[in-house]
């Protein structure tokens, strides 16, 4: 029967009497959102997104500290979370989540990374916050969210306590249910300071921060950090701002953000930056990581350092990616090694290419699958038109998903790319051929030909007795 089965598993599937989509239905336009820049505050860069929002108007900022400080990064995530949790020096927070969800659809406030477009060792990070409302309630949206950065509590460690133990049982259980994200990030942590700092942020090296902190009986010195966060990240001469709203709250928000900003904190730190490290020194690097767990389950990752956002071989390494997960990926990972899922993907913006695996009984032998799919599709397999097609019609379903009015115009204000680049690399999208797939992948992706950066990551079973020359990785 398992004969069987391998045979029937090997079959090519005749597809042909399949209705399907063709690249005749793409459009060959990307969409495009018409913004304005302005200045607040004499000195705050904002973006303007004006168009129906049925009343709604949308307000994001982001404080970028850069790559400074690096020795605080690890609090931010609890930074943030504590902001909207522990209250303010004269309300609980009880009080505040009232008139937050009587004036506004929410606030939040996350850690913030991107790369830059050209470069992949120069990053941008720092904090992200926003929040939305109906028009009448412009001014009172603004009033929270500047009560929050100025005022929270840090000092009522029973509310920080209660927020450190919920986060750490919160973030195990993350790992249990999403382990395979969390292999990505800790295999690409040694290739890209951006992949570097997002695994401080929110990889296994974050579950095992929090988790120290929880167990710690005072909580003075994490008082002491996140009042130094707040110090250094809040700070109107490293800030930008962003407002979607319909042409008749425009001045309402203007005002509005005038008096935000009027009382928002400025710091020059010109001098404490002297004294901080020059950002950290990044050299990217081959590793192997193990890190058991106490689960009947494995899951798997593999990372390759790839090219930034604008080189042209980027479009390639996203369509190849495509390419692999249904045509070889699938069937080797999840067919035949048994695990539950498994694939590749390509992050244009942060310029690693990736492979995973699922809930997966044989992590190390996925592993090897991983390296012959690289073999497969530059020396043993022939890509068909069909197959063409299909990942870019996969690559064409991702960049034109329906965005909500909130994210129109916030590729650029986040990332720097423009409606001009988007352009650009959707004309390239439909001109990449299957030549194309073979020689990237043998570029950056072939363990015989290419001397990119590589690594790995398994996160599972403590069984597995991994050893040698893999890093242990212990959450306690």
């Amino acid at each position: 029967k398992n004969k069987v089965l391998a045979e029937e598993q090997m079959k090519k599937e005749d597809l042909s009497s399949l209705p399907t989509l063709t690249l005749a239905d793409v459009d060959a336009a990307a969409s495009r959102y018409a913004l304005d820049m302005g200045v607040a505050g004499e000195c705050v860069p904002v973006q303007w997104r004006t168009t129906s929002t049925n009343g709604i108007s949308y307000f994001r900022a982001i404080n970028d500290v850069r790559d400074k400080y690096p020795e605080l990064r690890p609090y931010l995530p609890l930074f943030c979370e504590a902001l909207t949790y522990l209250g303010t020096k004269s309300r609980d927070m009880p009080e505040i989540e009232t008139e937050i969800r009587l004036y506004t659809g929410g606030v939040s406030f996350s850690p913030f990374v991107t790369t830059d477009l050209a470069h992949l060792g120069h990053i941008e990070a720092g904090i992200s916050y926003g929040s939305h409302c109906l028009d009448q309630h412009i001014e009172p949206m603004f009033k929270l969210v500047l009560e929050l950065v100025r005022e929270a509590n840090f000092d009522n460690t029973n509310r920080l306590r209660a927020l450190l133990n919920s986060l750490s049982s919160n973030m195990f259980n993350d790992v249990a249910s999403s382990g395979h994200a969390y292999a990505r990030r800790l295999a690409s942590s040694t290739l890209t300071p951006e992949m570097h700092a997002l695994e401080t942020l929110n990889g296994i090296t974050q579950v095992k921060f929090i988790s120290d902190l929880a167990r710690m009986s005072d909580l003075a010195p994490v008082v002491k950090k996140l009042k130094q966060v707040q110090d250094v990240v809040f700070n109107k001469l490293a800030m930008r701002t962003a407002i979607t709203t319909n042409a008749g709250g425009a001045d309402d928000n203007q005002t509005a953000l005038k008096r935000f900003l009027e009382n928002y904190p400025e710091k020059d730190n010109t001098a404490a930056d002297a004294d901080s490290r020059a950002g950290e020194k990044f050299a990217a690097s081959s590793s192997r990581f193990f890190c058991p767990l106490p689960f009947a389950t494995n899951y798997a990752g593999k990372a390759i350092r790839a090219v930034p956002y604008n080189h042209p071989d980027s479009v390639k390494l996203q369509l190849l990616a495509k390419f692999l997960t249904p045509n070889y990926l699938h069937r080797e990972i999840r067919e035949r090694n048994g695990a539950y899922g498994g694939g590749a993907g390509y992050s244009p913006l942060q310029g690693v290419f990736s492979f995973f695996s699922y809930r997966d009984p044989s992590p190390l032998e996925t592993i090897e699958t991983f390296a012959r799919s690289i073999k497969w599709v530059t020396e043993e397999h022939s890509i068909s038109e069909r197959e063409m097609t299909e990942a870019k019609l996969s690559v064409f379903g991702d960049l034109d998903s329906p965005l909500s009015v909130s994210e129109e115009g916030m590729t650029y204000f986040t990332t720097g790319v423009t409606d001009d680049m988007r352009q650009e690399r959707r004309d390239q999208f439909f001109g990449v051929t299957a030549k194309d797939l073979k020689d990237v992948a043998a570029k950056y992706l072939s363990p015989e030909l290419s001397s990119q950066p590589t690594s790995v990551a398994v996160i599972g079973e403590e069984s597995l007795a991994i050893s040698g020359d893999w890093k242990q990785v212990r959450l306690q």
